[in-house]
């Protein structure tokens, strides 16, 4: 059975046009999958409608949403978020803008397990530095005293995943979680991510050759559409897309 199910949502902007029609998607307890589309198809809002984060001028028009058999779009407000915050973690997609610059790494991992999950604070600092440890990480406890500035990107965005996988969560949404990274790190990240027994929503765009390394299967989708590809090799040899298809391809010499 499906752990996350998604059908015919539709949203719109309020008073303007529509901006998702009728996406449907599964998504099985333990299984890691990619979204992968150009700029503007809609991945990142699919997460955030999920995640119940829309911004306010943007409304869920039609469709259901079924999280562990249950609608969020039927749950009041305040019952929705406590089911999201208890099962689902997001993983941002600009790791220097989600980290506060302020704070130093440990308390940004750790607050969260303390005031909301009521961990004891020993209990919180012991699990942060596991996670950092199982990110691969080098000296955790040097990164937990240290400021996002003093870190690089591919570092912070390993904070970032780590802090996600903290309150060992069932749904983790990654919202293009690779974006401002290299592409040695890239792959290491959706390496990490692919490893996890926990199951994982990627969004990726233009990073279909990536992804097809690391995760059993994705959905493509283009705007205004979405498109269910069979076999993945198929999907990077033969791409759907008519903009793809009729892209000249470059040969050397």
């Amino acid at each position: 059975m499906s752990f996350l199910q998604v059908r015919n949502l539709s949203v719109r902007l309020k008073k303007g046009p529509p901006l998702l029609r009728r996406v449907s998607l599964d998504v099985a307890a333990g299984e890691v999958r990619g979204l992968v589309g150009e700029s503007g198809a809609g991945k990142s809002m699919i997460g955030k409608a999920v995640l119940g984060i829309l911004p306010p001028s943007i409304e869920v028009t039609e469709g259901e949403i079924l999280l562990d058999g249950v609608d969020l779009l039927r749950l009041p407000l305040a019952q929705r978020r406590r089911r999201i915050g208890a099962l689902c973690a997001l993983i941002p997609q600009d790791p220097l803008t989600a980290l506060n610059p302020s704070h130093r790494i440990g308390p940004q991992i750790t607050d969260r397990l303390v005031d909301i999950l009521g961990w004891t604070r020993a209990d919180a600092d012991r699990r942060a530095g596991e996670l950092l440890a199982e990110v691969q990480i080098p000296d955790p406890d040097r990164v937990l005293r240290s400021y996002p500035h003093e870190l690089s990107g591919g570092m912070r965005q390993r904070i970032l995943i780590a802090s996600a996988f903290a309150a060992e969560p069932k749904l983790i949404v990654a919202d293009e979680p690779t974006t401002a990274l290299d592409v040695t790190v890239q792959k290491q990240i959706l390496k990490l991510i692919a490893c996890s027994s926990r199951m994982t929503w990627v969004s990726c765009p233009r990073s279909a050759s990536a992804c097809r390394s690391f995760m059993p299967g994705w959905w493509s989708r283009i705007p205004r559409s979405r498109i269910s590809l069979p076999h993945r090799a198929m999907r990077i040899r033969r791409p759907f897309s008519p903009r793809r298809r009729n892209t000249p391809t470059l040969r050397p010499g």
